[in-house]
């Protein structure tokens, strides 16, 4: 039987949610039906995928990029680029003449213009709908995002979900409240100072934030000052408070997080503008519950007081972790229960619904 080939336009030596992904989904995807490309920046260490091409993109990255990306696409069957703002209509334009098909993933929030959204992401909604609408076949990963995907892109009836590695992760259950962790990116969309609001609060616990310290800088009167640069529209300066219960661990390997993680009891994301954060579920594999907001859905796979925390307002955290010091019972459960999460969007699970997928685009 003839392989299939398919191109993954993301880069597998590179930490960051689209790229992690890319790396599991050329690994899990079986070898027999499938003949995958993908990418790599030439100047990082990575570990050998078997059955997996990769093309080696070097500096100058704005010339071997787009050579890489043209090469896949003329290789492949199909391509999936889930990196929006790094795929240039011309190379969709390119992939049409080609007649290969393309789809992608939406891993955040659309058209809410009150929170974080992907029409600031492109600029304005227009610019949006013209590169989506140069994309065949595009999919929400949660229900929530295809639910509320209102402002003119047209998403596929069912989420594509996105999956673990749960193999690389320690599970170990929480006995009692003792550390908290906050992972992602250091920068005010995050919400970042309300989990550090949360370690005022509660100075008998500690707590740890792991994620990349480019823009944090600790001064002379203990204030942590940091910028929030997305995509370099703002350039607004906030100092928070230094506390002794805080460890800032920076941005940590794909080795030593879980390593870390197997130590934590706790997480709270205090975004308010997610996807279907990758964190909780690598937090899930070492048995670690989340508290999360619910603005993103996130009920959606997180039942609340059992295998984890869905709130709408800041107050409610604080009553969760109070609830919490005093009750190790229901600490040990969630922890417990958090687990077959894990387990539910393990990449060993999932990839059969992709591979499913892939096969109904080359059908369709």
């Amino acid at each position: 039987m003839k392989k299939k080939k398919i191109f993954l336009g993301g880069y597998i030596d590179y930490l960051n949610a689209q790229n992690i992904n890319c790396k599991s989904i050329a690994t899990h995807l079986d070898k027999n039906i499938f003949e995958v490309y993908t990418m790599r920046f030439s100047n990082n260490n990575y570990e050998l995928i078997p059955g997996v091409s990769i093309f080696n993109c070097f500096k100058p990255y704005q010339i071997s990029i787009p050579i890489a990306m043209i090469l896949g696409l003329i290789r492949c069957d199909i391509a999936y680029f889930p990196k929006h703002l790094d795929t240039p209509n011309w190379l969709l334009k390119f992939a049409r003449i080609l007649r290969k098909p393309v789809f992608t993933t939406i891993e955040m929030n659309m058209c809410d213009r009150s929170k974080l959204n992907l029409i600031d992401n492109f600029g304005d909604v227009d610019k949006m709908k013209r590169h989506f609408d140069l994309i065949p076949y595009v999919y929400g990963i949660s229900k929530f995002i295809i639910y509320k995907s209102t402002c003119g892109v047209k998403l596929q009836k069912n989420p594509l979900y996105l999956g673990v590695e749960n193999e690389h992760f320690f599970y170990r259950e929480s006995e009692s409240l003792k550390d908290i962790v906050f992972i992602g990116s250091l920068i005010q969309r995050k919400n970042i100072e309300e989990f550090f609001s949360l370690a005022k609060k509660f100075p008998n616990l500690n707590f740890h934030v792991i994620g990349n310290k480019k823009y944090l800088k600790v001064s002379r009167k203990r204030k942590i000052n940091y910028k929030d640069d997305w995509e370099n529209k703002t350039k607004k300066n906030t100092e928070l408070e230094f506390l002794d219960n805080i460890t800032l661990h920076g941005k940590l390997s794909r080795d030593n997080l879980p390593k870390l993680l197997r130590n934590m009891d706790l997480m709270f994301l205090p975004s308010r503008s997610e996807g279907f954060p990758k964190v909780i579920l690598e937090a899930a594999a070492s048995g670690v519950p989340s508290i999360v907001y619910s603005d993103y859905g996130a009920s959606e796979w997180i039942e609340n007081g059992k295998n984890g925390f869905v709130v709408n307002e800041f107050d409610e955290v604080i009553n969760i972790v109070d609830k919490l010091i005093d009750n190790d019972h229901l600490l040990q459960s969630c922890s417990k229960n958090v687990v077959c999460l894990a387990q539910e969007f393990s990449w060993k699970n999932k990839i059969k619904f992709w591979e499913d997928e892939i096969n109904n685009i080359l059908n369709d």
